[in-house]
């Protein structure tokens, strides 16, 4: 099961959402398991039934106004009902004063409450949408993947086949490097992005050169960070025994993390240039995914 600290969250969204910690400090190494958030209204008149305490609990305008509200007798007796759940943290947005029973509360149970100046689209939007990264479906493929003419291309084939090769030659073309020989895969919506592992990121392997650093070598533009997979081309070393469709290459698709992706085989022999091959491949999966069909065309 996926889960990210607190600290962690705070880390990444600080600078977006511009996040303090104003109490529960100690409380920054709970865990987040969850990537659905809850606004505690219900919880606020005491209806605990369907009470998401396992989420991240964003307070608005009109949770904290209905603390200031009501009188302070009133106001610790629903708050102590609510902290007697593991509540991973609170989130308040617009940058609104908070009740001090809310922070002593958060300090005895070591519970953060963090503070945005933000409004609470922004917030809600911004969190949802790093929750459901996190918390996404993801697996490791072996290859190559690159970014020719836009389209993310999955390099896949058996250890020499020449990946590397091929993706060296196309960032010498001026196409973009996102991740080599393993590649990090994540399912958002039926939609599959690629990136590379942290520690592999921005660089390649080139058998008899070693390890590359492509940022360092061609500059920021010839990398790039992430990359929606559009497209599969398997290359295979050529065999003489073997019949390879001439008139249209029929493209069988690869099922990642239940997502259908177009898969080609792309028979790898001498005197063929396969970085030029990978960018006829994007361009014409560009023109199919237009409509347009070349060989009914041709045929016509």
């Amino acid at each position: 099961m996926a889960e990210i600290t607190i600290k962690e969250l705070i880390d990444d969204l600080k600078d977006d959402l511009r996040f303090e910690v104003i109490a529960g400090q100690k409380g920054l190494s709970r865990l987040i398991t969850q990537a659905d958030i809850n606004r505690p209204g219900l919880a606020l008149i005491k209806y605990f039934k369907h009470f998401g305490y396992q989420r991240i609990q964003v307070l608005g305008k009109g949770e904290i106004s209905y603390l200031h509200d009501i009188s302070k007798k009133e106001r610790e007796g629903i708050l102590k009902n609510i902290f007697q759940y593991e509540i991973p943290c609170f989130i308040v947005d617009w940058g609104q004063p908070v009740p001090d029973e809310l922070i002593e509360l958060s300090n005895s149970h070591n519970i953060p409450i963090i503070s945005t100046p933000v409004p609470t689209g922004k917030l809600t939007t911004n969190l949802t949408l790093y929750l459901e990264e996190k918390f996404t479906e993801s697996t490791h493929q072996y290859g190559t993947l690159v970014d020719i003419y836009g389209v993310g291309v999955l390099l896949t084939g058996k250890h020499s086949v020449g990946k590397s090769e091929c993706a060296l030659e196309l960032i010498e073309r001026g196409h973009r490097l996102i991740a080599d020989d393993g590649v990090l895969i994540k399912r958002i919506g039926n939609t599959l992005i690629g990136e590379a592992p942290p520690k592999t990121a921005n660089h390649i392997e080139i058998r008899g050169l070693g390890i590359i650093n492509v940022q360092e070598l061609f500059g920021f533009s010839a990398i790039c960070e992430k990359k929606e997979i559009e497209l599969i081309l398997h290359l295979e070393i050529w065999d003489d025994k073997k019949e390879y469709d001439r008139v249209e290459p029929s493209e069988k698709p690869m099922k990642i993390l239940d997502v259908s992706v177009p898969k080609m085989l792309i028979p790898v022999g001498p005197g063929r240039n396969m970085s030029v091959i990978a960018e006829i491949a994007a361009l014409n999966h560009r023109l199919k995914k237009m409509g347009k069909k070349p060989l009914n065309n041709f045929i016509k």
